[in-house]
């Protein structure tokens, strides 16, 4: 019993580490179902009201197609760009591409906030200020680390012999990335690239910098109405972002499982 105590113990700390982390999420639940005008728990009983009013709202279903337009395209182009890095990086070699590693992970060592200053100072100079254009090229820049360090994990599983097999049998690199390395990483191409849609859907602080009104993508709607009303609507938007991250992430976790070591 003594030597499986440290075990248990590691596990309860885990569970209670757990339960604190989820606990604040799962209060949003009962606050979406309030029968209040204002943010707070059901008084008279549970109501869908705030649910009826985000579905028959033209200005949340606005923001959550910019959302997802945004979120598209940004994840398109961070999985080109991330993947290329990657797969160069790996055919480099460790210390040869040291430096190309820490720039691909530069966006996600520094702070947001002054990643969203730097962004908004450029944009000015270039006036990509409050534009679909420039909100997809940071939210692009700010997923390329998800994706470059998905795919490096990866790539760890793909035997480089077959990438030299292929080569000199007269293959191009695009070639060989193509029918070579790309379909033995297949499982980390779904992870990178739900990641990268996670992180695009879920960024608010530079978004916050680099558009006001033209661009408003349902996170800053969220972060705008608390600030301004306290609108329940907000709890209910929400609980379908945690229920859609949590559908990704599952599966994210099933691709992540199907990887053969």
């Amino acid at each position: 019993m003594s030597a499986r105590l440290p075990a248990i113990l590691l596990r309860l700390a885990a569970v209670l580490a757990l339960i604190y982390l989820i606990a604040p999420l799962l209060v949003v639940i009962p606050v979406s179902l309030t029968d209040q005008r204002m943010l707070s728990l059901p008084v008279n009983g549970l109501s869908l009201q705030h649910y009826r009013s985000v579905v028959h709202s033209s200005d949340w279903l606005s923001s959550a197609g910019q959302s997802l337009l945004i979120g598209l395209v940004a994840t398109a182009l961070a999985m080109t760009i991330g993947t290329l890095s990657a797969i160069g990086c790996w055919l480099l070699g460790q210390q040869r591409s040291a430096l190309f590693r820490i720039v691909n992970l530069l966006p996600i060592v520094i702070p947001s906030i002054i990643f969203a200053l730097g962004a908004y100072r450029f944009f000015v100079e270039v006036g990509l200020v409050d534009t679909l254009p420039g909100v997809i090229l940071v939210h692009t820049v700010g997923a390329i680390p998800f994706v470059f360090v998905a795919i490096s994990a990866n790539l760890d599983y793909v035997d480089i012999s077959l990438v030299r097999a292929a080569r000199s049998l007269g293959a191009g690199l695009l070639r060989t990335a193509g029918l070579v390395i790309l379909p033995n990483i297949k499982t980390g191409l779904v992870s990178a690239a739900i990641f990268a849609f996670l992180h695009s859907w879920d960024e608010v602080v530079v978004t916050l910098f680099v558009s006001s009104r033209a661009v408003h993508t349902l996170p800053r709607k969220m972060w705008e109405g608390l600030s301004e009303n306290l609108d329940p609507a907000i709890a209910c938007v929400a609980v379908a972002l945690i229920a859609f991250t949590v559908v990704l992430l599952i599966i994210e976790q099933r691709a992540s499982r199907a990887r053969t070591p």
